[in-house]
């Protein structure tokens, strides 16, 4: 695959009695990370905007995850604090029911509006099932879908598993999902280091009329 796995390994307790060893995988090109148990295995890409697609150990539950990131310009121009209504507006129920359609007979079962991808990327959710092919026959399938636009890249981040087992997957997924850290494009304080100017009582000067408040001498025109 074209990314890098990076070295890191943590531990993250994921019961009460035992602990795992987490992979924190680098994007090394939009420069997220993402963390996962080092039981499951990185696959192969599926589709061209793809930067990661994990499964999980147990092949027949049909459970991955998977990271999709491109370039999306379209909110560049919206200050952060104008982010959440407009990530809102874009990434709506069709632009989901249109992420989804790859999927055979998919249904969006719940929507939610807004939500947050790793703390920092405006975003809305969806949880959706679907058919999929097995080798041997179709399985119903269930999972759970973040998508976010932050700086100028749009991230779809996605966890599903044939619907029997879903609820036992549903706190991994949540724990793979939130594990998302972007990189930081947007300044903490709208004015940069500076003292907020902004802020300061509008300055008004007084003016007779438009133009020169000055009379003219009359010996500039003899």
């Amino acid at each position: 695959m074209r990314k890098i796995l990076c070295g890191v390994v943590v531990l993250m307790g994921f019961t009460a009695t035992a602990e795992a060893s987490t992979y924190v995988w680098k994007d090394n090109v939009n420069g997220f990370t993402f963390s996962f148990p080092d039981s499951w295995r990185i696959q192969t890409e599926d589709v061209p905007t793809t930067r990661l697609r994990i499964a999980g150990p147990i092949g027949e539950d049909f459970a991955t995850c998977r990271v999709k990131a491109e370039k999306d310009g379209r909110l560049q121009i919206y200050p952060k604090h104008l982010m959440t209504e407009a990530v809102d507006e874009t990434l709506d129920r069709s632009f989901w029911e249109h992420e989804v359609a790859e999927h055979e007979n998919a249904t969006i079962t719940d929507y939610r509006a807004p939500a947050s991808l790793g703390g920092k990327g405006d975003a809305t959710a969806i949880k959706a099932s679907f058919v999929q092919a097995n080798g041997s026959g179709k399985m119903n399938m269930y999972g759970e879908m973040i998508g976010s636009i932050y700086a100028d890249t749009r991230y779809v981040v996605s966890c599903s598993s044939r619907m029997e087992v879903f609820e036992q997957y549903a706190p991994v997924f949540a724990t793979i999902m939130g594990s998302v850290d972007l990189a930081t494009k947007y300044h903490p304080f709208a004015t940069g280091y500076y003292r907020d100017f902004l802020a300061d009582p509008q300055l008004t000067l007084p003016r007779t009329k438009p133009g020169t408040i000055y009379r003219k001498n009359s010996f500039f025109w003899e």
